[in-house]
């Protein structure tokens, strides 16, 4: 960990946790949708405004979903300090001290997929994959 401008510190991925970056209004929507979130970060300068959620290290080979970006290995991400949870710059929306420190990727994977891929199709097991419908992922009956 480095020291970054502000209450910022410059963290390699891929050690503790990968991070998926999102676009804001994607992140928000996911983040609704989880039902055990774990760490969120906002960077409020990126342009567009970005969402970084914390997941389990080297559980991101072969992300797929079209806007984010995987982090992991090599990668480093600008964090606020564990105390800053409102603007300006770098804040929390939730603390790795505050439950969970890290969200499960193929949850946020599904969230993501349904709102910026919401006609994705998802595989069912021996069925057919059907559409899924209503911001929710469905299997197939």
């Amino acid at each position: 960990m480095t020291p970054g401008p502000g209450c910022t510190s410059i963290v390699a991925a891929g050690v503790e946790w990968d991070a998926i970056k999102v676009p804001r209004y994607a992140g928000l929507f996911a983040l609704g949708k989880l039902t055990r979130p774990g760490a969120v970060a906002v960077d409020p300068a990126s342009a567009p405004p970005v969402l970084y959620f914390l997941v389990p290290p080297q559980s991101t080979a072969g992300w797929d979903v079209p806007k984010t970006t995987a982090l992991s290995l090599a990668a480093h991400v600008v964090l606020p300090a564990l105390h800053r949870e409102a603007p300006p710059g770098p804040y929390w929306l939730i603390a790795p001290g505050r439950g969970r420190r890290r969200t499960t990727t193929a949850d946020l994977r599904r969230e993501l997929l349904c709102v910026i891929q919401p006609r994705a199709v998802v595989p069912s097991g021996p069925t057919e994959p059907r559409p899924h419908e209503g911001g929710r992922l469905e299997r197939a009956q």
